[in-house]
């Protein structure tokens, strides 16, 4: 099997409701879709979920030119897409950082591959090891009477973990916001928090002093993702776990967080490790040393959330731990995918959410396909799709 095309297409999606987080209110998606084809007619499909230049450091035009300019005509083309390994090197090679755009690739050669064998992607990566995968839902921050009516709504949902977004405020307003959200759920929820390191040192110390007494199960990031040595301070400082998401992209950050003994655990994102393939060697120097892993997502559809899903069903040290709840459910700002299914997704088949928990679809590849009409749809403006090959 060869790959013989390569195309991209360009969407942009709005949010049904605004994600408020220290990085700024986001409203909306610039993704790419990508679609891998063989001269065996399997076509791989994937998508990036939303762009972000302050997270990620990538934009839809940097995608779009890093795989039509780049990926494509110089590694993709005439490949096996069963050499995923010799692949992701040669993109690692070719492009420094940029783990957006390499992991739409590898999203979608793992869907090529599933779909050319007849089997689930999570086959291809050990077998079903989490039949069901525990959730947290992550909330935007918003005023107290706001984030406790939200809370209650989940918890009545199903949702034993509960994420808040906080940095964006004062630490005081913060403090105020978890402590209503606590009094809301009661002793039985976790709770965790996440300044996406929107805090410096001392703000985050003096917030994390004044939530402890209601028992934070994770704090996300609580200073910026440069400041490894104000993280392993404030962690000897405070009485909750400090999980690193933004300080932790590349497999080497993990080494020097785990040598500065200034993490409890980290955050994973699988298009910030590169793909599955490297979120895979993620997640064992996590395991290596005993540190739990949360995986969570870029808001994406549910072409997206089948990855994410089938990488956490596959991967038995993730179900130690809830994950975050995100992707399709504040896309479309919904508590699950059963109750009322998303109608204009770009996958014609969402993932099931349910009950708080993330079940992977069955079926070929990530068993999702592609909603061509809702690619139409949300075109974006004054772009075109790209097509490399044929």
């Amino acid at each position: 099997m060869k790959i013989t095309g390569v195309e991209c297409i360009p969407v942009s999606i709005k949010f049904a409701k605004p994600m408020v987080m220290s990085g700024g209110a986001a409203t909306g998606a610039d993704a790419v879709v990508v679609k891998i084809n063989t001269d065996e007619g399997v076509t791989g499909v994937s998508e990036t979920g939303d762009t972000s230049m302050w997270y990620m450091g990538e934009s839809q035009d940097s995608i779009m030119f890093n795989i039509t300019k780049i990926f494509a005509p110089q590694i993709l083309l005439g490949e096996d897409p069963f050499n995923v390994e010799k692949i992701v090197a040669r993109m690692d090679k070719v492009v420094k950082v940029n783990n957006q755009s390499k992991a739409v690739i590898d999203y979608a050669l793992h869907d090529v591959m599933g779909r050319a064998l007849g089997v689930p992607v999570y086959k291809l990566l050990g077998g079903l090891s989490n039949e069901k995968i525990p959730l947290g839902f992550v909330m935007s921050s918003g005023t107290p009477d706001e984030v406790k009516a939200e809370g209650r709504s989940l918890v009545k949902t199903g949702f034993r973990c509960l994420k808040l977004k906080v940095g964006s405020r004062t630490p005081e307003e913060d403090a105020e916001i978890i402590a209503a959200l606590r009094q809301e759920v009661g002793a039985g929820i976790k709770i965790m928090i996440d300044a996406n390191g929107g805090w410096h040192y001392h703000q985050a110390l003096r917030c994390l002093k004044m939530v402890a007494e209601y028992d934070i199960f994770v704090a996300e990031q609580p200073v910026p993702w440069w400041d490894i040595e104000g993280l392993a301070r404030l962690r000897r400082k405070v009485e909750m776990p400090v999980f690193a998401d933004e300080a932790a992209a590349e497999l080497n950050d993990l080494i020097k967080l785990i040598q500065a003994d200034a993490v409890d655990g980290f955050f994973l994102k699988v298009p910030k490790a590169g793909g599955i393939l490297k979120s895979r060697k993620w997640v064992a120097i996590a395991q290596s040393v005993g540190l739990s892993v949360m995986c969570g997502c870029m808001i994406n559809s549910g072409i997206g959330a089948a990855v994410e899903a089938h990488f956490l069903a596959a991967t038995e040290w993730m179900g130690r731990i809830e994950q975050e709840a995100i992707g399709p459910l504040n896309l479309h700002n919904l508590p699950d995918t059963v109750t009322n299914p998303p109608k204009n997704d770009l996958a014609v088949n969402v993932p099931r959410y349910e009950g708080g928990f993330l079940y992977p679809p069955e079926g070929p590849g990530f068993g999702v396909e592609l909603n061509e009409a809702a690619v139409r749809q949300f075109a974006t403006p004054g772009k075109s799709p790209v097509v490399i090959g044929k």
